[in-house]
């Protein structure tokens, strides 16, 4: 089991010379593009969120009774709740010794530690898209972003009882996948044809902002695909947005962080625990963007 004791806090313990600093994370952002359902206080441990088929309607004949009709049909999402959590342990002796606060510094790092995974969940979601594009061989272009925006709005076409995904859509990609767009708005040294105001913006803030009418966000919680050779593919994606979109997060039990005295051990237990599942919603409603994404050098 890992205990935190003195040993382990020397860099701070014997000398302060500096306050100490957490390592950085990257924001989680997908909680607030997915559709939220509250689950709290309420029985079960699966949330269900059906979905109605579409049905046909046909020409009449003037006179002539409508005797066809249609039947109505549903499908059922399942959302499967689960627990996640993280526990530090803090002695006696490094609680006492260290001057920076170990048992708030600890409760924060418990807490990015939650959001990170809650992130990572979500965003693996993308990976149950019905469609894939690109190839983790293959550099991110905006060709692809196009087409997956045209893929949700056309896909009633390739998904009968599914529709067209509904709008606002939304681009997540690893700041690595994203670099490839940069790239290719970049402008040869002493040309003097790049003039345009999007392509401008770019450049000079580094950032893509909006295309296509979609918002484009950087999420660093992405990871690596990792199967044979293909070790630099990301799996960003373009999805149907917030409520009522293409992935869900049901929420049961907020996390917190729950001290509890171990006595013999000399020590406190800091157990921060929470409750929720996410899944799909319509698989239709997500395209997937699985690129390249190496290391820039």
């Amino acid at each position: 089991m890992a205990i935190t004791k003195v040993a382990e806090l020397g860099d701070t313990v014997p000398v302060i010379i500096e306050k100490a600093q957490l390592v950085s994370q990257f924001a989680a952002i997908m909680a607030g593009l997915v559709w939220n359902k509250d689950k709290r206080n309420r029985a079960g441990s699966t949330v269900n969120i059906p979905y109605f088929h579409e049905v046909a309607a046909t020409v009449l004949t003037e006179g002539i009774d409508m005797t066809s009709s249609e039947t109505m049909e549903d499908t059922n999402v399942p959302i499967t709740l689960y627990e996640v959590g993280a526990k530090i342990i803090l002695t006696d002796n490094a609680i006492e010794d260290d001057q920076e606060e170990v048992r708030s510094v600890a409760g924060r790092i418990l807490g990015q530690a939650m959001e990170k995974k809650r992130d990572q969940d979500l965003l693996a979601e993308l990976d149950d898209a019905n469609t894939t594009l690109c190839g983790s061989a293959n550099s991110l272009t905006m060709g692809h972003i196009a087409a997956a925006k045209a893929i949700l709005a056309g896909n009633d076409s390739i998904a009968p009882n599914r529709g067209p995904a509904p709008l606002p859509y939304v681009c997540v990609l690893h700041p690595f996948q994203t670099l490839d767009l940069v790239d290719v708005l970049t402008p040869v040294a002493g040309s003097a044809s790049y003039a345009t105001s999007f392509s401008d913006d770019i450049i000079k803030n580094y950032t893509i902002g909006r295309l296509f009418s979609m918002n484009v966000i950087e999420d660093g919680n992405m990871q690596y695909e990792v199967s044979g050779a293909a070790t630099s593919g990301m799996k960003g994606g373009v999805f149907a947005q917030g409520e009522g979109g293409a992935i869900v997060l049901a929420t049961a039990r907020d996390w917190d962080i729950r001290p509890e005295r171990d006595e013999s051990l000399r020590g406190w237990e800091l157990n921060c625990v929470g409750r929720y599942g996410v899944g799909e919603y319509n698989k239709y409603w997500i395209v997937e963007l699985f690129t390249d994404a190496a290391v820039p050098a």
